[in-house]
């Protein structure tokens, strides 16, 4: 479903925790939505979601699901209510658990990134830098890098990228957001 009418600038929709919905002239793309407590409930959503209302972004053009920490990974949310028509963006990570969880949830369209190298997704541009240092963990965490005539940002969520020089290259950015371990 791609975005109809040529917008000004990049919408940015707000989904709770680090979840983004993002409205480019080239598509759409939902960033780690997350609706469900995870951990036995001992981890929940704030600002609470509850009541948002989540028709406007289940059938994105494109899927970014930075992590698998189920913050950013809810796995009943994407099989219960996101279109298995988008193609999901896959950060460099040297293990392919994400992919298979995401299989495991009907989704069945991948674009398989490299490490901080910018993909042109027609009229949408990605960069995804997937982290895989030992203290992110065996199955890595990443940010992305949205980009269309309008504007660039940045989807840092709760990525610590190692190369602060890495990260500016990709720039400049007309928005950065920072999950809340990153703050």
């Amino acid at each position: 479903r791609r975005t109809s009418g040529r917008l000004r600038t990049v919408r940015i929709t707000f989904t709770g925790h680090v979840g983004m919905y993002f409205e480019t002239e080239g598509g759409s793309i939902l960033c780690d939505p997350w609706f469900n407590p995870a951990y036995f409930g001992s981890w929940f959503v704030f600002p609470r979601n509850d009541r948002l209302d989540t028709t406007p972004f289940l059938e994105p053009d494109f899927l970014y699901i930075s992590h698998l920490h189920h913050d950013h990974y809810d796995p009943a949310f994407l099989r219960e209510h996101v279109s298995k028509d988008a193609t999901v963006l896959l950060p460099a990570f040297l293990v392919d658990h994400l992919e298979r969880a995401l299989r495991d949830c009907g989704f069945t369209r991948f674009i398989h990134t490299e490490h901080g190298v910018p993909v042109d997704l027609g009229g949408v541009e990605v960069a995804i830098l997937a982290m895989t240092a030992p203290a992110d963990g065996p199955a890595g965490d990443s940010a992305i890098v949205v980009a269309d005539a309008s504007a660039r940002i940045l989807n840092q969520n709760d990525a610590r990228p190692r190369d602060p020089a890495e990260v500016a290259a990709l720039g400049p950015f007309a928005f950065a957001t920072l999950g809340p371990s990153n703050t």
